[in-house]
């Protein structure tokens, strides 16, 4: 998977395939969001990698700008222009955002891309909502598949700490389970939102039982 070319990822990701969009977070999403001109802003206007993993996800698949891809310079820059675009959208005063103008890079595009205006606060909300709504679909499909997640990528612990500390059989098993959970939380991300689409969304679920008192 390391010498994957980028028309074999590109066709991946296309597909929804779980190795496709691993490499989106492992090449795109976590290290932009981990860079230093990414990461002020991030937390300046309170936007996550998972909120950027979202609106990508819904760039890509849901509104199908996968297909604007042309092969003219690298998909993993390509990417990029768009993680980074979503960021500069994320500016209380920001307007219609030209993603190549967000950075001087080096991937060679040559095609700018724009994000159109909108009414980003209540986008956001809707992200984290949506968000946190499949977090919890996945908590109640099984509870250490979604404490892994959330060590990946909210604590950012490798897969031979969450191993030790969750005490999974191997970092093999680790990395399975999250690729697991990703595609889990796209095809629910793709159900809820199909369902507001149609104005159907499902019956509340149980709430989670309570932990038992320490000691």
């Amino acid at each position: 998977m390391n010498k994957i070319s980028d028309g074999e990822w590109y066709e991946l990701v296309k597909a929804g395939e779980d190795a496709g969009w691993k490499l989106v977070w492992e090449r795109v999403v976590e290290p932009e969001s981990k860079s230093m001109r990414s990461a002020e802003m991030m937390r300046r206007y309170s936007i996550t990698d998972g909120d950027l993993m979202g609106l990508l996800y819904d760039e890509m698949i849901g509104r199908k700008k996968i297909e604007l891809f042309r092969g003219e310079g690298s998909f993993e820059g390509w990417l990029r222009r768009y993680v980074r675009g979503f960021i500069l959208a994320a500016a209380p005063d920001s307007r219609e955002t030209s993603i190549e103008g967000a950075y001087t890079d080096d991937s060679g595009e040559a095609t700018a891309m724009d994000i159109p205006s909108l009414d980003h606060k209540a986008t956001m909300k809707d992200i984290w909502v949506m968000t946190h709504e499949c977090f919890y679909e996945l908590w109640l499909e099984d509870p250490e598949r979604a404490y892994i997640h959330l060590l990946k990528t909210r604590f950012f612990l490798s897969s031979a700490e969450i191993k030790d500390f969750l005490e999974v059989s191997s970092e093999a098993n680790v990395d399975q389970i999250f690729s697991r959970n990703t595609k889990f939380l796209r095809e629910t991300w793709a159900r809820r939102d199909n369902l507001k689409t149609l104005g159907r969304m499902p019956v509340k679920q149980r709430r989670p039982p309570k932990l038992p008192p320490r000691g």
